[in-house]
């Protein structure tokens, strides 16, 4: 059997913004599974800020993909069949690289088993995915907030930020956000229960933290980097802590590695910088989606999504979640159970 498929495609590389002409959604062909595979129906699909940087020709820690192929990501999909006795046709699977398409063909062995029911199953995209195990490594192994101790979330309305707040207000901390628009800000505050809110776009970040945070800050959780992460190391307190998340400011600059501009201001004021991603703490992840599911069922966290529907949209999605057009996690759904 020959199954006709979609997926999306890299067409050009982006000049700098992102924008959905630079994929393109094309038709190929999948043959049926052999001994070991299985076919797959991609029913939810992930657009996180890292893909920004395998769309670059910059080298780290994700390998530049060539024009013409298609983009990776995670992915949660309905098995459709199977040559393999690790799963039955009806059981749904998470992939880590197969998002950006309707449909594929893989080793059994290359896919993780959900065992829940069809309830939420985008949550394993999100929460009990790369983003909740992201927000809890952050603030439970890395900051450790202590009770009163002053905390700044930088991107704090996105799918890590808008967790790690909430996690920290949990542990006691007063916490700060940042935010592209006051909508989101109001968000912040009157819904995740964040203490204040700056709007980057409008208001000067540095003279609000002196007026927020008069003492300064003892912990910056960044997801930022460039201009906000200068001004909060400037508006850290001696002994302060930072973890570093990610820098989607910089994602579509020339150099989205580079460092800010006041590093010595570390050395002066004797501050401790932890950069981690979700991936040093996969082998906690049982415990972490234990933890923030019964904070989930008890009302104590919050989890928002902004979806969209259709994989010729995906392009789309992404452009706006790198922008700050989301509340949440971007998500898009791909199809409906069978």
């Amino acid at each position: 059997m020959v199954l006709e498929t979609r997926r999306i495609v890299l067409a050009k590389r982006p000049a700098h913004s992102v924008c959905s002409g630079d994929f393109a959604l094309e038709a190929t062909r999948l043959d049926s599974p052999r001994e070991g595979e299985v076919l797959v129906r991609n029913l939810w699909m992930s657009v996180d800020p890292y893909m920004r940087l395998y769309l670059s020709e910059q080298s780290g820690l994700h390998s530049s993909l060539p024009i013409g192929e298609p983009l990776t990501g995670a992915a949660v999909g309905e098995v459709m069949e199977s040559r393999s006795s690790a799963f039955q046709p009806g059981s749904f699977v998470i992939s880590q690289t197969m998002g950006w398409r309707e449909n594929y063909v893989a080793a059994a062995d290359t896919l993780t088993p959900l065992a829940a029911g069809t309830d939420h199953l985008q949550g394993y995209l999100g929460i009990y995915g790369l983003t909740g195990i992201t927000a809890f490594a952050g603030i439970r192994h890395v900051l450790k907030p202590k009770p009163g101790e002053t905390l700044l979330v930088s991107g704090a309305a996105g799918a890590v930020g808008s967790v790690a707040l909430q996690l920290a207000k949990i542990a006691g901390a007063r916490v700060i956000g940042t935010t592209g628009n006051d909508d989101k800000g109001r968000w912040l505050t009157e819904t995740l229960g964040a203490d204040a809110f700056i709007n980057y776009r409008n208001e000067d970040v540095g003279s609000r933290l002196a007026e927020l945070a008069p003492d300064g800050l003892d912990m910056l959780f960044d997801n930022v980097g460039g201009a906000q992460l200068e001004i909060a190391i400037d508006a850290m307190q001696s002994k302060g802590r930072i973890a570093l998340c990610g820098a989607i400011s910089q994602y579509e600059d020339a150099n989205y590695r580079a460092g800010p501009a006041n590093l010595f201001a570390i050395i002066e004021k004797h501050i401790s910088i932890t950069g981690f991603n979700a991936g040093f703490y996969f082998d906690r992840a049982p415990a972490i989606i234990g933890e923030l599911s019964g904070l989930i069922d008890s009302g104590k966290l919050i989890w928002e999504e902004t979806i969209v529907e259709g994989l010729e949209k995906a392009p789309t999605a992404f452009a706006t979640m790198l922008s700050g057009g989301n509340k949440g996690k971007m998500l898009v759904k791909l199809g409906d159970l069978s």
